[in-house]
C-alpha cells in the first residue's frame, strides 16, 4: 500500500508488517503540490495551491528568464538531497578499500541481509572488513557473529529507531555510521544500560568494541541535544562521537524561539518555519543553485543565501487574498460551547506543545491515523478521542461543509485556547487542521 507520510509514518508501517511503498516522486514544489496536476481536475483547495504557484513561475521568469521551469532537485528515497560531489568522493573511497561489500540502495527491508553478502562478496566471510547496508530502509539487525572482522560499517540513511544490539558481535569494528536515521535518544535505544554502583551510574554496550573510534549519530533528530553528546563521549571516551546538535540552537540557525517572537511582514519570518530541506531544495529549484552539504552549508547560511537571492529581486511578489468560507452559524454556535466546556474543564494549563505559545493546547488524532501507532501512544490517541469526541465530530462537520476533500485527508486536529502567533506556515501542520 502506499502509506501516507514521512520517512517516520512509512517506518513505523513497516515495523507493524504493513507493505509500505516508497513514495519516489521527488519533483514537487516546497510544500506543493505536483507542478504539472491538471488544474481543471484539482479540488478547490488543490486549486488554490496551483494558481499560487503558477503567480511564484510567472514572477520566476521575470527575474530568472533562463529558469523557465523549475529545476530537478536530486533526492534518496528517503527525501534527503543527494550532493553529487559528495557521492562521487564517497564511492571512490569505497571502491579502493579492500574487503568492501556494498549492498547500499538493495532494498533489503524485503531479503536477508547475510544471504546477499556472498553473492556480492566473493571472498570467505571472514576477509569481510568493510560493509555499506545504507538507504534500504532497514530498522533491524540479526546477528553479525558469521562477519567477526568488519572493520566499519555504514548503517546510514535507514529507519533505525534504536542501535542494533548486533553490532556487539563485531569485535574488530573501528567504525560505525547510523546518521540519517530515526534513532531516539533513550538509553535503551542507544544501547546504554543502567549500572548504579559505578561511575556515573551507566554503562554502554559500544564500550565492548574495543578498537572503535568513530561512531556517526549526525541528523538523528531526537539526538539533537548537546548533553546527549556530552554523555557519549564521557561513557566513550576513546570515541569521536558525531552528533548534529539542535538544542540548544546553534547562533544564527533560527531569529525568534517561535512565531509569535518574529516580525510577520519580514521575509525571514515567512521562511523561517521551513525545514532546512526544504530550504536548501528551493535554492537548487528555483535558484538555480548546486545542491550542498548540510555539513560545510548549514542551515544559517542557507538562510542567508535565500534571503540575499530574493533581495536581488526586491521581494517583489504578488500579495493574494482569498476569502474564506462561511460556515453555517448554528454549528458554529454548537462548535463554541464545545470549546468553552473544554477550556474550563482544565483547572490548570492543557499544554500538549511547550514550544507553541498558548494556555492550552490540545491535538486530537484522527481514527484513520491511530493504525500506524504503537500500542501506548494508540491507546492515549483513543481515550483523549473519547473524552473531547464532540469537538471532533463538530470540527470535522464544519471542515467538510466548506472543503470535503480536505476533510477526508486531515489527519489531527489541534485545538487552541488564547493561541499567540504571527502569520506562518507550519513545518509539522501541513495536514492537521486547527481550531482556536
Amino acid at each position: 500500500m502506499q502509506t501516507p507520510g514521512g520517512k517516520a509514518a512509512r517506518a513505523r508501517a513497516a515495523r507493524m508488517g504493513v507493505d509500505v511503498v516508497t513514495n519516489l516522486d521527488n519533483h514537487r514544489p516546497c510544500g506543493g503540490a505536483p507542478i504539472n496536476s491538471d488544474l481543471d481536475s484539482a479540488s478547490d483547495n488543490h486549486r488554490v495551491v496551483l494558481a499560487l504557484e503558477e503567480l511564484e513561475k510567472q514572477a520566476r521568469k521575470t527575474f530568472h528568464p533562463h529558469l523557465e521551469t523549475r529545476r530537478n532537485v536530486p533526492m534518496d528515497n528517503h527525501g534527503s538531497m543527494i550532493v553529487p560531489i559528495e557521492e562521487h568522493e564517497a564511492k571512490s573511497k569505497r571502491d579502493t578499500l579492500p574487503g568492501q561489500c556494498n549492498l547500499s540502495e538493495m532494498n533489503l527491508r524485503k531479503f536477508t541481509i547475510l544471504s546477499l553478502v556472498p553473492a556480492h562478496f566473493q571472498l570467505p566471510l571472514a576477509c569481510l572488513q568493510y560493509l555499506d547496508l545504507s538507504r534500504n530502509e532497514l530498522w533491524t539487525l540479526p546477528s553479525l557473529a558469521s562477519i567477526p572482522n568488519v572493520r566499519q560499517l555504514n548503517l546510514s540513511r535507514n529507519w533505525f529507531a534504536n542501535l542494533p544490539e548486533s553490532v556487539s558481535d563485531l569485535p574488530r569494528l573501528e567504525a560505525l555510521d547510523v546518521s540519517h536515521n530515526m534513532l531516539r535518544s533513550s538509553q535503551a535505544a542507544l544501547l546504554i544500560k543502567p549500572r548504579p554502583n559505578e561511575g556515573d551510574g551507566s554503562s554502554s554496550i559500544l564500550q565492548s568494541l574495543e578498537s572503535l573510534r568513530s561512531l556517526d549519530l549526525t541528523f538523528n533528530q531526537k539526538c539533537g541535544q548537546q548533553k546527549l553528546k556530552d554523555r557519549l563521549c564521557k561513557l566513550l571516551p576513546k570515541v569521536d562521537v558525531k552528533i548534529t546538535v539542535c538544542f540548544p540552537r546553534p547562533e544564527g540557525n533560527f531569529v525568534g524561539a517561535c512565531a509569535a517572537e518574529r516580525d510577520p511582514s519580514l521575509l525571514r519570518s515567512q521562511l523561517e518555519p521551513w525545514p532546512t530541506t526544504a530550504l536548501r531544495r528551493r535554492l537548487v529549484a528555483d535558484f538555480g543553485e548546486e545542491p550542498s552539504s548540510p555539513i560545510t552549508f548549514p542551515r544559517r547560511d542557507v538562510m542567508d543565501r535565500l534571503l540575499e537571492l530574493y533581495g536581488e529581486e526586491g521581494n517583489k511578489r504578488t500579495l493574494v487574498k482569498v476569502d474564506g468560507m462561511p460556515v453555517d452559524e448554528s454549528l458554529c454556535h454548537e462548535l463554541m460551547l464545545a470549546l468553552r466546556e473544554w477550556k474550563e474543564g482544565w483547572k490548570d494549563s492543557n499544554q500538549e506543545r511547550l514550544s507553541i505559545d498558548a494556555n492550552n493546547y490540545m491535538i486530537l488524532s484522527s481514527p484513520a491515523s491511530l493504525s500506524i501507532l504503537g500500542s501506548r501512544k494508540r491507546a492515549k490517541a483513543e481515550a483523549k478521542m473519547r473524552t473531547h469526541h464532540t469537538i471532533w465530530d463538530l470540527a470535522h462537520t464544519a471542515m467538510k461543509s466548506v472543503d470535503a476533500d480536505f476533510a477526508s485527508r486531515y489527519t489531527a486536529l489541534a485545538v487552541t485556547h488564547n493561541f499567540r502567533g504571527s502569520p506562518h506556515v507550519s513545518n509539522q501542520r501541513l495536514g492537521r487542521g486547527k481550531i482556536c
